[in-house]
């Protein structure tokens, strides 16, 4: 027997172009797989570290929901929202005043306007990333609005050159100085700015109205925000809320239905190139069976039982299955270290051991399940035929 498994390399290395057939439909059904995998596990994980940072008690005031309204039709109502009065400072001021200790723990404001996010409170709720360096603003240049800016990774200074602390920043056509950069952060999934990009000032030094504006509260009692955001616009009892109270709960919801969508389109495409690979390995036996008869029928003719050599065949056809799906895996790790490599990296990707081992599994399961048929085919041969006929 130990002879059979040096026919059965021959056999490999002589039909070449059959076996590179087979090991291509694998290797592509377990790199689309893993690939899938890979990409979910890693905005997962990107998406858990965000919501960590955040918190998960994050209280966002808008003028729109997140999760679309829809009506009794299933229309979204955009006309409504587009109507509805945006968030103010002085709106955000009457709620520190009046939900103080009742309505939150913490409260920031965030302007958003086409150069710059300007801020008041708490602003680290919004912007909870650490300082590569300088420094945060203080209390005095918040409500003063002094002009400086804290700005993004990306954020280049005048020239193209690399920003740092005390460069002058034009920003609306008025001069800020920079105080801090804030430390890479890549693709963050869960952050309303992109933190590379971002200028963050003082909401009073902004000279451009925003472009919208929104609240933001740690800790928060929905019920009692509502109460005090209806009292300040003055909504009477049978009136609808014209603002809007979002959790990032809902994002989170949001994207699981979309990595469940890409897990599955990931599997379908896996699963159609696995069953041209594994069509491709029950061929390849079925044909190794026949160019090899002499050797099955001597073996039998020694005393091998029909499940040796099913098992013989079997373990052929998962080495072959194993070999296509490990250089699927391997081809994702390459196109990874690539795209490592090329500095254009915002999102952290990772080969997972789910990935890995979903992946090996896969390829084990496609080689038994086609391999079946050849090998019982094989141990089904009579001993004399298959000596006789292999001649």
């Amino acid at each position: 027997m130990n002879d059979f498994w040096t026919q059965a390399f021959r056999q490999l290395k002589a039909d070449r172009f059959r076996t590179l057939l087979s090991l291509l439909g694998v290797a592509i059904g377990i790199f689309s797989i893993v690939a899938a995998l890979t990409l979910v596990d890693s905005v997962q994980t990107s998406v858990r570290e965000g919501f960590s940072a955040f918190g998960s008690d994050l209280l966002f005031i808008d003028r729109e929901p997140l999760e679309p309204d829809l009506n009794e039709d299933g229309v979204f109502r955009w006309w409504e929202y587009a109507t509805r009065p945006s968030v103010t400072w002085r709106e955000y001021q009457y709620l520190k005043e009046r939900g103080d200790g009742t309505a939150f723990d913490q409260i920031a404001f965030a302007a958003y306007g086409p150069e710059t996010v300007g801020v008041d409170g708490n602003w680290s709720l919004l912007v909870p990333q650490s300082l590569a360096q300088g420094r945060f603003f203080t209390q005095r240049e918040l409500e003063e609005g002094l002009p400086v800016v804290i700005v993004g990774s990306a954020v280049e200074a005048t020239g193209g050159r690399t920003i740092t602390c005390g460069d002058p920043l034009w920003l609306e056509g008025k001069r800020y100085e920079v105080i801090g950069v804030f430390a890479k952060a890549g693709l963050t999934t869960v952050s309303p700015v992109d933190v590379d990009q971002v200028r963050l000032v003082s909401y009073k030094s902004q000279r451009q109205a925003p472009i919208r504006s929104s609240i933001v509260a740690s800790g928060a009692n929905p019920e009692r925000i509502r109460t005090i955001i209806r009292e300040y616009r003055r909504l009477s009892p049978g009136q609808e809320d014209n603002f809007a109270l979002n959790r990032l709960s809902f994002l989170l919801d949001e994207m699981n239905e979309i990595f469940a969508l890409l897990t599955k389109l990931g599997w379908i495409i896996g699963i159609f190139s696995l069953l041209v690979g594994g069509f491709g390995i029950a061929n390849m036996l079925y044909v190794s069976v026949e160019e090899r008869k002499p050797q099955i029928g001597i073996c039998r003719a020694l005393g091998a039982k029909r499940r040796r050599i099913e098992r013989e065949f079997l373990g052929e056809a998962t080495i072959l299955s194993l070999l296509g799906g490990s250089a699927g895996i391997t081809l994702v790790e390459i196109l990874m270290l690539t795209y490592r490599l090329s500095g254009k990296m915002s999102l952290p990707l990772s080969l997972s051991p789910r990935a890995i081992i979903t992946g090996l599994i896969v390829a084990i399961i496609i080689g038994l399940t086609f391999g079946v048929a050849p090998a019982r085919h094989a141990a089904k041969l009579h001993p004399v035929e298959a000596i006789t006929n292999g001649r």
